[in-house]
C-alpha cells in the first residue's frame, strides 16, 4: 500500500467533496464543453466538479483507494466521471486532445516538472486552459506539503516549465497563520493558438 492509499484509507473524504477554492474561483474561466483531465484526483473533488460544469472529464492518480473514492463521490454527485490509476510522472498525454487539465497540489522535481509540464501544454487543444495549484518553496518550512524542497518551485520557475501558456492567472499567495499557513502558486494559462 502506497501512501496515498493510506491517506485516503479512511471513510470520509479527506480534503472534502468540493472543489479547491482555486478551481471555484476559474469557474467563470471554465470552457463550456470538451474533455477535462485532473491530474493527481485523488478523491476526486476537483474531477467530478469539472464534470459537474459540463465537461467530459476524467482523473488519474497513483492511489486504488483514491480513484475508488472519486467513483463513489461522483455516483454521490449524479455525474460521468472517468477515473483510473496512471503515474502522471509517465503517462501518455494525447496531443491536442482536453479542453482542460487541471493540477492541484502535485509536484515534481527537476526534469520531471519539466517534462510533465510539457506533456500537459501538449495535451491540451488549441485555447485550451491549464489550472494549476503548487506550493512555493516557503512552504516547506511550514512542513505541509512535500518534503523534499527540489519538489517545489517559485512562480517564474513553474511560468518556465509551462512555456506556451499565455497567463490569465499567475499569482504566489500568502494565506493564513500558524498552522493555517499556506504559501501557494495559482495558475491559469491559456495554449496559444
Amino acid at each position: 500500500m502506497n501512501k496515498w492509499d493510506e491517506c485516503y484509507a479512511a471513510d470520509e473524504f479527506i480534503f472534502g467533496t468540493e472543489p479547491h477554492e482555486f478551481i471555484r474561483r476559474i469557474q467563470p474561466h471554465l470552457p463550456k464543453t470538451g474533455r477535462a483531465l485532473d491530474l493527481a484526483t485523488g478523491e476526486g473533488r476537483n474531477g467530478v466538479f469539472l464534470a459537474q460544469q459540463g465537461l467530459q472529464a476524467e482523473g488519474v492518480d497513483l492511489s486504488e483507494v483514491g480513484i475508488a473514492k472519486a467513483q463513489k463521490l461522483a455516483a454521490l454527485k449524479s455525474v460521468e466521471f472517468a477515473a483510473r490509476v496512471a503515474d502522471v510522472a509517465r503517462m501518455a498525454m494525447p496531443s491536442e486532445t482536453y479542453a482542460l487539465i487541471s493540477s492541484v497540489n502535485c509536484h515534481f522535481a527537476e526534469p520531471v516538472r519539466s517534462r510533465v509540464a510539457q506533456n500537459i501544454v501538449k495535451a491540451l487543444v488549441s485555447d485550451g486552459l491549464f489550472a494549476g495549484v503548487f506550493f512555493h518553496p516557503e512552504q516547506a518550512a511550514l512542513d505541509k506539503g512535500p518534503s523534499d524542497i527540489n519538489m517545489l518551485a517559485d512562480l517564474p520557475t513553474i511560468q518556465t516549465a509551462f512555456r506556451g501558456l499565455d497567463w490569465l492567472i499567475a499569482e504566489h499567495y500568502r494565506t493564513g497563520e500558524g498552522n493555517d499557513a499556506k504559501s501557494v502558486i495559482y495558475l491559469l494559462g491559456r495554449k496559444a493558438v
